[in-house]
């Protein structure tokens, strides 16, 4: 009889462990900008998740950008936040994923964007003029899954007969896009690529000191996914909250809001070759 009790309460434990696990809601994001950055992006957000859902909402930065793909295939991520190219992928790999909405971003005119643009740049005093003038110059990229700042500046340079694997001089993977601003002004680069909302949320007069080289077409924003593991309801839920979103003030560079896009914009970017 007592061992019977024993084992009533160890399950009773077991389970009640397991229901206060399972009111946490694992949220992950890629690297693209300083800890503290991201914490204060995400945070209105989060608290707006929340108080709605009624759940702990738990923000993991992934290692780098592969790393957050893992971490989906694993299980061990309820929702993310995933770059365009990046969930291009994992449609691939994952179909079973939920698309929940895309991010809009505030531009510097606090104007909601679903959409922003590769920039390739340069100093405005450096000699590298055009495109063709990279070709030997040392260049910052930031992680070779990234949509903005890899995979569409290596398109670019292909389009203007650059092979960036053999024609620019030393290259640099800094991970974060203010990483590329920074080494430019301090000229460890020449070169570099990032997104343009780094650019516009520059000062003006240090905006005046950089040269725009190159602009990418309109690429969609980070979509919201939720894992394939995740509730059916939760999942409708989640994504009625994320199109309900309206933060308190839109400042520039802060998130907006979301929207649902067709997802051929993300399939798209399978089929940039570079």
């Amino acid at each position: 009889m007592k061992i019977k009790r024993f084992l009533s309460i160890v399950l009773l434990v077991c389970i009640s462990l397991f229901a206060t696990e399972k009111q946490k809601l694992v949220f992950g994001v890629n690297p693209n900008k300083s800890t503290t950055e991201i914490q204060i992006l995400y945070a209105e957000l989060i608290s707006y998740l929340e108080k709605e859902l009624e759940q702990e909402v738990v923000l993991v930065i992934s290692k780098d950008y592969n790393h957050l793909i893992t971490l989906i295939e694993q299980g061990s991520i309820d929702i993310a936040s995933i770059s365009p190219k990046l969930y291009a992928i994992l449609r691939q790999k994952e179909p079973e994923t939920h698309y929940l909405a895309t991010i809009q971003f505030a531009d510097e005119q606090s104007i909601s964007k679903s959409t922003y643009r590769s920039l390739i740049l340069t100093l405005a005093d450096s000699p590298i003029a055009s495109m063709s003038d990279l070709k030997g110059k040392s260049f910052g990229f930031t992680d070779p899954d990234s949509t903005s700042g890899y995979l569409y500046p290596h398109f670019m340079m292909y389009q203007n007969s650059i092979d960036p694997t053999k024609d620019l001089g030393k290259i640099y993977m800094l991970k974060k896009h203010p990483k590329i601003i920074q080494a430019l002004f301090e000229k460890s680069i020449e070169a570099g690529a990032i997104y343009d909302g780094v650019y516009h949320a520059l000062p003006k007069e240090e905006q005046q000191k950089i040269r725009i080289l190159a602009v990418s077409e309109e690429i969609p924003y980070d979509a919201m996914i939720a894992s394939k593991r995740l509730d059916s309801a939760l999942v409708v839920k989640i994504r009625e909250l994320l199109l309900a979103f309206h933060p308190k003030q839109a400042l520039p560079s802060t998130i907006a809001g979301f929207e649902e896009k067709p997802l051929f914009l993300y399939d798209h970017l399978n089929t940039i070759e570079y």
